[in-house]
């Protein structure tokens, strides 16, 4: 039998649950999900082929939010486009 994810106990299940649905960035509501099958016992195997996440990237969004928090859940590629995006102007002459 595969042994049980622990999941820290940030947030409780309907509140993962309710993350997953109301995020509107995809990669976190991927990431919210994964956490909230975890938390409604799946392993992190099943949840992460349930999502369609490979189980490494499922093991490392557990292990960010175990050590993080809702703030190891964000996606900080998004964060990171918006700063490329406004150095990428080009100067005109």
């Amino acid at each position: 039998m595969p042994k049980q994810a622990n999941l820290v106990n940030h947030l409780d299940v309907s509140e993962l649950k309710q993350n997953y649905l109301m995020s509107q960035d995809p990669v976190e509501a991927r990431r919210w999900h994964v956490l909230w099958k975890v938390a409604l016992g799946w392993t992190i195997k099943n949840s992460a082929r349930a999502v369609g996440l490979g189980y490494q990237y499922a093991k490392k969004i557990v292990k960010n939010y175990n050590e993080l928090g809702a703030e190891g859940v964000k996606n900080q590629r998004k964060k990171n486009q918006k700063h490329r995006q406004s150095g990428n102007r080009s100067l005109v002459l």
